[in-house]
């Protein structure tokens, strides 16, 4: 996980009426930006988007998720090449999507309006507002009030969707309060807080647009404290005490940071029952096991360390490469079906992540057509949980060129590609795609110095080799391009 932290959003089933996206995370076939001209993948489209009708948002991977009208846009397949823009004045600035939905207002050299969202949090309110600009609105009205009946003034109301925030609002001095939602078949959840009184979560639904009146009575609050340690029964200062009403709930009910003495006072509750947990960036989060009747006895979390590498990507002049993307991969994985873990790094190139278990690790990083080479190899110990890196982009990445032809003289299918995975322990952990043309010609991109092992695929079905180069090997030079000696001579499958 990050060390900066945003709102969790767990996705529920999606109803009829708004469909939301979801939050995959899909990463690259290449390792560097692809030479071409104004789009590589048949897919992506360079039609104009209407703004109001389509919203994006970078994923933490590098490429651009967008979500239109209608169903969810499918995500690109893992084998295939990833739709792309490029600026028509600088075909070497190219953007990615993992979707098939490429507008240009997502990209940044187009003026105008942008579809493209700061966070993901603004994109799942954005399609909220979007998918129900034209639904009724309810006015929701009423008071909140203490459990003598004073009224509460300053009282936080806050309105979720599908465990997004939509509305924030507080009482005024009367307690009272105006709230306007969008009317559907779909439920609302509503926290209503004030310091000293118990937080009161409740489940709202508006089937049609009219007056809703709805008051809150807040009884005194019941504080429940505790401790957070480690392993050693040492204190845990800074981690987060969450109090829930089920395990499985997006929306705590109260929330407290434990102080130098890793203690903490959870206030804000009421007097029932409630699922603790604690969490920390570089430990491993806890959740009791059986739920806390409160007020009971003082509770205390047991912490566990994880791993935790910090650092920074920097270009080839050692400044900081924002946008730059790091691969991080376990040596055990190394040639076989590791699963890397891949992340962004901020706007000065600095980057942190935990939940590394203690091993040998390597790290690539990538921006652009420039790469890390040969990888950052560090150990995470037992003793020694904290690793910290410079990850110097200086190596510009390598392709393959050649041809592909079918036995008998059979058209290349319109979906063939080809696909290298690197089997060296340097070459990066992930396949490297490129389109066939009508010709059969192809090149594939992004690639670092090694062997790879050649295969043609159309979508998830691999093509036999009759005859030609199954494996390449990349030298070392960077920026080279390999050109096969032979085409590569495959066996049509017929379809299932």
């Amino acid at each position: 996980m990050a060390e900066s932290t945003s709102s969790i959003w767990r996705p529920r089933r999606a109803n009829a009426a708004i469909t939301f996206a979801l939050a995959a995370l899909v990463a690259s076939g290449a390792a560097c930006r692809r030479s071409r001209g104004q789009s590589t993948a048949p897919n992506a489209s360079s039609a104009p988007f209407d703004t109001h009708d389509v919203r994006c948002v970078e994923r933490p991977e590098g490429c651009v998720f967008c979500e239109g009208r209608g169903p969810t846009s499918p995500l690109v397949d893992p084998d295939a090449l990833p739709a792309s823009l490029c600026d028509p004045k600088d075909p070497g600035t190219c953007v990615d999507f993992c979707t098939s939905l490429t507008p240009e207002c997502a990209v940044p050299w187009r003026g105008g309006a942008s579809c493209l969202l700061p966070s993901e949090f603004e994109f799942r309110r954005e399609l909220f507002r979007r998918d129900t600009a034209d639904r009724a609105e309810a006015l929701i009205q009423g008071r909140v009030s203490d459990e003598a009946g004073h009224r509460v003034e300053g009282a936080q109301i806050r309105v979720w969707f599908q465990g997004t925030a939509i509305v924030d609002d507080a009482s005024g001095k009367d307690g009272g309060f105006h709230l306007k939602l969008p009317a559907g078949p779909w439920s609302y959840s509503v926290r209503v807080s004030h310091p000293g009184l118990a937080t009161e979560l409740t489940e709202l639904r508006i089937d049609r647009g009219g007056t809703l009146s709805r008051n809150f009575r807040l009884p005194p609050e019941t504080i429940e404290r505790g401790r957070v340690t480690d392993g050693a029964g040492g204190p845990v200062a800074g981690a987060t005490v969450h109090a829930l009403r089920t395990a499985d709930d997006p929306i705590d009910a109260a929330e407290a940071q434990t102080a130098e003495d890793g203690n903490f006072s959870l206030g804000g509750l009421d007097a029932k029952r409630y699922t603790l947990r604690a969490s920390k960036f570089g430990w491993l989060p806890v959740t009791l096991k059986t739920p806390v009747t409160v007020p009971g006895p003082r509770v205390t979390f047991k912490l566990t360390r994880t791993g935790v590498i910090r650092g920074r990507v920097l270009d080839a002049d050692g400044d900081g490469q924002p946008g730059a993307t790091v691969v991080a991969l376990a040596s055990g994985g190394l040639g076989e079906a590791g699963s890397p873990v891949i992340w962004k790094v901020d706007t000065n190139g600095k980057f942190a992540q935990d939940r590394f278990q203690p091993g040998t690790y390597y790290l690539w990083a990538r921006h652009g057509e420039m790469l890390l080479y040969p990888p950052e190899k560090i150990e995470i110990a037992a003793d020694d949980l904290d690793a910290e890196v410079e990850l110097k982009l200086s190596h510009r990445c390598a392709r393959v060129r050649g041809a592909v032809v079918a036995r008998a003289g059979t058209p290349v299918e319109p979906e063939e590609r080809t696909v290298l995975f690197g089997r060296s322990p340097l070459a990066l952990p992930r396949k490297a795609v490129g389109e066939i043309d009508h010709a059969g010609k192809f090149v594939v991109s992004g690639l670092l110095p090694g062997r790879y092992e050649l295969s043609v695929r159309v979508g998830a079905r691999v093509l036999p080799i009759v005859s030609g180069p199954r494996e390449v090997e990349v030298p070392i030079e960077p920026g080279v391009s390999v050109d096969l000696p032979e085409p590569v001579v495959v066996r049509p499958q017929p379809e299932e």
